[in-house]
Parts: structure tokens; C-alpha cells; sequence
């Protein structure tokens, strides 16, 4: 008899262990209002959905960690902290439905974050975990310290914009305006059409491909990668390319020039069709190539 109670006892503590380390909670929320989720470490999976609901599913490495789910006026929070001050660590990986027309505001430390389905604005920053994301119509930011940017967007038009320290970044499919930096990463960026192009690396090479709309600028900048750039126009573009010690091709058939007769450097400049965009690429230390097609 004994025994059999101090075994109904233990699976009674298991159980209740194992509810510790879950959690699972809905609230209404404004189908057009703010949601803003902020984790430590684990994973934050945002996904959308057509309903006026948030729904959160957690699992939790440290029984003393909490999730806190609050809506109120129109701006739902998703918050993950310890009941105790002196107890900490361990990951907490959360699962988030969202409604697919509001705003996004996403924060981890280094926990992986990724977003998908999302229609409105976005704003997703880590220090050193991935950021994984699909780009709506609705602007979209996102930074992060060192982890990488994997980002693919739609096709519709919108504005993208992506600050990164040491981690890659990739941007798919995107469409609009995009404005991305990073230090010591790569970047790869694909954007058809493109409106507005803005992009700039320190030590990393830098590749876009696109088409350009009517009136377009493309600007890009490193210092020690090179710069690849393949962008058709609507009605042509005008360019301006510059390397002081790297080489400078082109698929057109023109030679770049020297920018002094005795030091490094090469210049190349001119007009392509109507020349109704402008492109303008300079490298330090690293090679140019351009091309007027995919």
C-alpha cells in the first residue's frame, strides 16, 4: 500500500513537472493591431493567420521561467521572464499565431527567430541568433549583432530594411525599396522590381540582381569585397563605377579608364538604353562587375 502511494505520488510530481514546462494560452487581439514578442534564448516561430486571436505554445527548459500573454488596447504582448530573481537560464521556445494584417515587433537575444505568412509591418532584431523571415507588402526591419538574415519576400512592392554587424545577408524575391548594411558579412540581394537600392558592406562581397524600374537608383559600397551587380532597366540606366585597387568589368563591352596616370584606380561611367535609372558602385579594394542582364 505504501508503495503504491509513493509511486501515485511521484507520477503526480511528474506530471505537474511537465505542465512547469509548458505553456499554452489565446487571447483576442485587433486584427490590425501590435504584437510584440521579446524572448531570451530558445526560438521565437511567428506565423499568421486570418483570425482576431494571438495564440501562444512555449516550451520551457527551467520551470522557473514564465509566460506572459496580455491584450489590451489593440496591442498584445508576449513576454517571457523567471518567477525568481535567483534563478535564471535555460531556452524557451515559442510558437506565436498573429494576425497576418498587423505589426510585428520581435526582440531576442540568442534565440532564432523566424516569421512567416506576415502582411503588415515587421521589426525583428536579435544579437546573435538567425532571423529567418518572410517580406509582405508592409515595411519590414530587421538587425541583428552577429547572426545571419535569411529574408524572401512575395514580390509585392514594399520597403525592406536590414542593419547587420558580422552575419550574412539574403534577401529573395523583394520588390520596392531596400536599404541593407552590414560590417563584416555578405550580402546577396535579389529585388525585381527595384525602386530604391541602397546597400553597403565593409569586408564583405557584395551581389544584387534585379530589374529596375523607370527612375530607379542603385547605390552600393564596399571597401575591402567585391561588387557584382546584373540589373536590366525599364528604359536604361546611367552608371558611374569606381575601384581604387580593384579590376572593373562590365557585359557591355566598355573599358574602364584609369583615374590617374601614375597611381591605382579605375573609373568607368556612361549610359545604357533611355538612362532613366542611375547606378553607382564603388569599391576600395575589391573588383566591380556590372551588367545591364540577368
Amino acid at each position: 500500500m505504501r508503495a503504491s502511494c509513493l509511486l501515485l505520488a511521484l507520477f503526480t510530481a511528474s506530471a505537474f513537472a511537465a505542465d512547469d514546462n509548458r505553456f499554452e494560452q489565446s487571447v483576442a487581439a485587433d486584427p490590425r493591431g501590435a504584437v510584440e514578442i521579446s524572448n531570451v534564448s530558445g526560438s521565437v516561430t511567428v506565423t499568421a493567420w486570418d483570425r482576431s486571436q494571438v495564440t501562444v505554445s512555449a516550451e520551457l527548459d527551467n520551470p522557473t521561467m514564465k509566460v506572459q500573454l496580455t491584450s489590451e488596447h489593440g496591442r498584445t504582448i508576449v513576454s517571457v521572464g523567471h518567477a525568481g530573481m535567483s534563478v535564471s537560464g535555460g531556452d524557451a521556445r515559442l510558437t506565436v499565431r498573429v494576425p497576418q494584417d498587423g505589426e510585428l515587433d520581435a526582440t531576442t537575444v540568442s534565440a532564432k527567430l523566424s516569421t512567416s505568412g506576415f502582411r503588415g509591418r515587421q521589426r525583428l532584431k536579435t544579437v546573435s541568433g538567425t532571423v529567418i523571415a518572410d517580406v509582405g507588402p508592409g515595411d519590414t526591419e530587421v538587425k541583428t549583432v552577429s547572426g545571419d538574415i535569411r529574408l524572401r519576400g512575395t514580390g509585392a512592392i514594399g520597403s525592406v530594411r536590414i542593419d547587420s554587424v558580422s552575419g550574412d545577408v539574403s534577401l529573395e524575391h523583394a520588390a520596392g525599396d531596400v536599404e541593407a548594411t552590414t560590417i563584416s558579412g555578405e550580402l546577396h540581394i535579389e529585388a525585381d522590381p527595384a525602386r530604391s537600392v541602397r546597400l553597403r558592406t565593409t569586408s564583405g562581397d557584395l551581389v544584387f540582381s534585379g530589374t529596375l524600374q523607370r527612375n530607379a537608383i542603385l547605390e552600393g559600397e564596399s571597401i575591402k569585397g567585391d561588387i557584382r551587380v546584373r540589373a536590366p532597366s525599364e528604359d536604361g540606366f546611367g552608371y558611374e563605377v569606381s575601384s581604387f585597387s580593384g579590376d572593373i568589368k562590365d557585359c557591355f563591352g566598355q573599358d574602364s579608364e584609369r583615374t590617374s596616370g601614375f597611381g591605382p584606380g579605375h573609373r568607368l561611367s556612361g549610359t545604357r538604353g533611355g538612362g532613366s535609372a542611375h547606378i553607382r558602385l564603388k569599391s576600395l579594394s575589391g573588383d566591380v562587375e556590372l551588367c545591364d542582364h540577368k
